[in-house]
């Protein structure tokens, strides 16, 4: 291989038909004299057309077509198939090498002449990015073969993202995400659309797995419903702002039956359907406020008793070793499942800003069905000081804010044709379009590209591993 030319952070570079090169990969150039290193990812391999090659190409055209046979004496044909064959290799330059410390700072074009090429893999640029991993996860195999593994501790305080077509293996990763967390002693929240992540708490053959016993399953309407007094005022305040699109002079007339209550120490639903009877100031606010009373009642997240009441805090300090709280949504209206999630996001929120329980993991599964930017920018733009840390899995990518996009930290990009998708996806600053746009293109399922801080960013293509739980989620099909 050798260097043709250098653009920016772009470089091109010539290489032989027997040098196999896949989109991906990584190649360090090496100046042989000043000994300086360029590191390169490759996101496109074609041919190289030198001046004339179309004319060979359109002889040897004529020849085959005619059957017209040629004495070739002095062995030059061989030559001409290599130069035909020739490869042109596109890649991006990711950082240099001095002294072997890596920088990504690129502040000089290698020699054409005394510079040589070779293929790197994982461990090797480990050498040189030397990034001590704590917590190791094991996502899977890289395309030479070799295990990758990223650091538990680069998800933590990181908006991360799952993205690609369906049934490219979004929640497989997801899953395996989620278990390592578990077993490093995380908290983990997750909205389930599909009721699918309770099989984590068995294996394949449907023992009880090795995390079992940090598996919490919640049925909204069942084991997670939620007093007045549990919420409290601010929640609750939230809840008719940013769900039932309450409007200001309805919400001020609500929040002052709710201090009458709350003097009375009555804060009950019971109670507070008698208020909303008794009110007399206007009636149409007390149309709105019957209105939004029903909506309440209707999700069956609401309850009187104390006793069946879900405290969160309790729950995660009750479990020393982890634990994984999974929320079965399949089953809810779109309006119980936008409440739901505002209510865990608000209470959330409100514990951590008072320092009562340690931070916590949220994994968003489709989270395109019930994302709304009024309540999910704040624990994002300021999720660091918050102590929340999202996962947002997705196969609609354009159905999140650029915004959130922008702020990601780390991507797992699965397969995508769509351009619109892709340049929606392009738009995050942990990554540049053409590498986007030409490797994501054409991986098969369970294959992805992993950009961002899990890969102190430096773009991995890796095969993600099975897991060994029970598999559920699958798509439901008529012809098996």
């Amino acid at each position: 291989m050798r260097v043709l030319t250098k653009s920016g952070d772009e470089i091109e570079i010539i290489a032989m038909p027997n040098e196999k090169i896949d989109r991906g990969e990584y190649l360090i150039i090496e100046d042989e004299i000043s000994k300086e290193k360029l590191l390169i990812q490759v996101y496109e391999v074609g041919y190289l057309d030198p001046s004339g090659i179309d004319e060979e190409l359109l002889r040897d055209e004529v020849f085959s077509a005619d059957k017209i046979t040629h004495i070739d004496p002095e062995k030059v044909s061989s030559l001409l198939t290599l130069i035909k064959d020739a490869r042109l290799v596109k890649g991006k330059i990711r950082g240099s090498i001095v002294n072997d410390t890596y920088s990504n700072e690129i502040i000089w074009p290698p020699s054409r002449v005394f510079s040589t090429v070779k293929k790197v893999g994982p461990s090797e640029l480990e050498k040189y990015v030397r990034r001590p991993i704590k917590y190791p996860i094991e996502i899977g195999k890289t395309l030479n073969g070799e295990k990758l593994y990223i650091d538990a501790a680069d998800l933590d305080g990181s908006l991360t993202i799952i993205t690609g077509k369906k049934e490219s293996g979004k929640s497989h990763l997801a899953k395996l995400l989620l278990t390592e967390l578990v077993k490093y002693g995380a908290y983990v929240f997750v909205f389930d659309l599909n009721n699918e992540y309770s099989g984590i708490a068995y294996d394949e053959n449907g023992n009880f797995s090795d995390i079992y016993d940090r598996i919490v399953v919640l049925e909204p309407g069942n084991n997670l419903v939620f007093t007045l007094k549990y919420l409290g005022k601010r929640v609750f305040t939230e809840i008719l702002t940013h769900v039932l699109d309450t409007p200001a002079i309805t919400v001020r007339e609500f929040l002052k039956i709710w201090d009458s209550m709350s003097e009375q120490s009555s804060l009950t639903f019971g109670n507070l359907y008698s208020k909303i009877l008794e009110y007399r100031n206007n009636e149409m606010v007390k149309e709105a406020l019957m209105s939004r009373y029903y909506s309440l009642i209707s999700t069956r997240l609401f309850a009187n008793s104390d006793y069946v009441n879900f405290d969160i805090k309790n729950n995660i300090l009750s479990r020393q070793k982890g634990a994984a709280f999974i929320i079965q949504m399949a089953k809810l209206t779109p309006l119980s499942r936008r409440m739901l999630v505002q209510i865990m996001l608000s209470k959330l929120i409100s514990l951590l800003e008072e320092n009562e329980i340690p931070p916590v993991f949220v994994f968003a599964e489709e989270a395109h069905l019930y994302f709304e930017e009024t309540y999910w920018e704040d624990a994002i733009t300021r999720m660091r000081h918050f102590g929340i840390y999202i996962t947002f899995i997705t196969n609609q990518p354009d159905s999140l804010d650029p915004m959130v996009y922008r702020q990601a930290d780390n991507i797992f990009l699965f397969n995508f044709i769509n351009e619109k998708d892709l340049e929606m996806i392009s738009q995050a600053s942990t990554v540049d379009s053409d590498t986007v746009k030409n490797i994501v293109r054409g991986l098969p399922a369970r294959r992805c590209l992993v950009i961002g801080k899990v890969v102190n960013n430096l773009p991995q293509l890796v095969t993600v591993r099975p897991i060994t739980y029970k598999a559920l989620g699958n798509t439901k099909k008529f012809f098996t």
